[in-house]
């Protein structure tokens, strides 16, 4: 309401003061002034998710000797559904939102449309300050499933080619795998949308993030990098290799049946951290993972600094 009051300010009618604009030059300005709060406003609609914006997620390869890809989503077009002006989002798993989705943007919070309760639900709230939460329904069927709560623990801010981005760090509770942090216009560090636990062939963190007016790279290397991994090792060594218990709370033990020389087991956070090594001994090795937080977790193992096996486990209280 406040931009359409500055314009009829600006309209109106002019002194016989000669030294004032005339009348041609004034109406120039008058739309120069209406198509830049328009511009404003659409800015304001667009800052998720414009049409054009890619996201390009780390994901490991299910296939030997499994290779960091990368899954692309993105926003392809723009379209009214059910009744609401709505961004086409492709990509996404299926483990949690449908891998063609539409969602929109209203006062700072974004929302999804459910085909479970066959109505618009909240995705992200980018109004949310520390100590409130909200809840993500209709991602399933089922009371356990269907669910995610988000808790804003803190707030930080991070500078991603000079642009000074907001960050909610965040806990997460129900059977979903989401990552600890949001950041302004990007969305959840982990993946655009939370997957069901342990789902098949997943996406582990954001790598880049590029629209019509920013381009944030979170890699030192191109976003679509397919990282392979050479070794000789063969594929019989995976068979003898087991994580237990997962999920895992106090600590996570590795079976290895294999006599392989320089083997090491690494365990990464959601966002490729290294927060674990131990070397790997015939038998049985246990890893201390108490002071851990609670989450998803990526491990590797490796001998001769050639990669044998890796998997996910999940953190729980």
């Amino acid at each position: 309401m406040s931009h359409f009051l500055n314009i009829a300010i600006i309209s109106a009618p002019l002194s016989d003061n000669p030294r004032l604009l005339t009348k041609p030059i004034f109406y120039q300005i008058l739309l120069l002034a209406f198509f830049a709060t328009l511009s404003s406003l659409c800015a304001q609609d667009s800052d998720f998710a414009p049409v054009g914006a890619k996201w390009y997620y780390r994901q490991i390869s299910s296939n030997y000797p499994y290779p960091e890809e990368y899954r692309l989503v993105e926003v392809t077009s723009e379209e009214v559904f059910q009744g609401q002006l709505c961004r086409k989002i492709v990509g996404l798993t299926g483990c949690g939102l449908p891998s063609v989705s539409q969602v929109f943007t209203r006062n700072d919070s974004v929302f999804f449309w459910s085909s479970y309760t066959a109505k618009f639900q909240l995705l992200y709230d980018f109004r949310a300050s520390v100590g409130s939460s909200w809840l993500i329904d209709g991602l399933g069927i089922g009371p356990s499933g269907d669910s995610l709560r988000v808790f804003v623990d803190s707030l930080s801010q991070i500078i991603v080619n000079n642009d000074t981005l907001k960050v909610w760090h965040t806990t997460n509770f129900g059977c979903y795998d989401w990552g600890d942090e949001i950041i302004e216009k990007l969305g959840n560090n982990y993946f655009l949308s939370p997957s069901l636990c342990l789902c098949e062939n997943g996406p582990s963190g954001i790598r880049c993030y590029i629209d019509q007016f920013s381009d944030y790279h979170f890699v030192s290397y191109p976003c679509d990098t397919t990282i392979l991994i050479s070794g000789t090792n063969e594929v019989s060594f995976t068979n003898s290799i087991r994580v237990l218990p997962n999920p895992f709370q106090e600590r996570v033990t590795i079976s290895f049946q294999d006599a392989l020389d320089e083997c090491f087991f690494l365990l990464y956070d959601q966002m490729g951290r290294l927060v674990r090594e131990v070397p790997l001994a015939f038998g049985i090795t246990e890893l201390e993972t108490a002071a851990l937080p609670k989450g998803l977790y990526f491990w590797q193992v490796s001998a001769a600094g050639e990669l044998v096996k890796s998997g996910k486990v999940v953190k729980i209280e």
